[in-house]
């Protein structure tokens, strides 16, 4: 017996020593982001949608904003991952914050990847249609830590406005 707890002991100390060894994560290391910003106008009559008039993206999310954000007002962000995680679209309306009327977006590119959002500037109310163009999920206040099992990652468009 005292071999055997000998070379166990051995293998275990092995182990320790490998652990030690092994390169250490750096809190400065951050995990590949993508961040863009869209700017949209009000929906117009005839349109289904708010048209964009300007979509920017970077591995920066002070560039992505800089770019199209001048003169128009924050009204959502979309993140990839569920607690506002993962790669981000902040989307800007052209014609200020959110009304009773509202704007709608478009998910276009982040369509398959939305799992949570915030909401700014009177925008406290959200339809999420889904991908299929027919199913909703409604959604008050401003932060949305997890859309549900439903909507994530099958958003195909938001109506946002001002639900007071």
């Amino acid at each position: 017996m005292p071999t055997r707890t000998a070379a166990t002991l051995s293998v275990a100390a092995s182990l320790i020593g490998l652990v030690a060894l092994a390169p250490q994560a750096s809190a400065s290391t951050t995990p590949d982001r993508t961040y863009c910003s869209v700017v949209v106008e009000r929906v117009k009559p005839g349109d289904k949608v708010s048209q964009v008039k300007s979509r920017t993206c970077s591995d920066s999310r002070t560039t992505a904003a800089a770019t199209n954000s001048s003169a128009a007002t924050l009204l959502m962000t979309w993140y990839q991952h569920a607690d506002y995680g993962g790669s981000v679209t902040d989307v800007y309306g052209d014609y200020g914050p959110c009304d009773a009327a509202g704007y709608v977006l478009d998910t276009g590119l982040s369509r398959y990847m939305i799992s949570s959002f915030r909401t700014y500037n009177s925008c406290d109310g959200q339809q999420a249609v889904l991908n299929d163009g027919q199913s909703a999920v409604y959604y008050y206040g401003y932060g949305t830590r997890y859309v549900g099992d439903r909507a994530n990652d099958d958003i195909g468009w938001f109506k946002v406005w001002d639900a007071l």
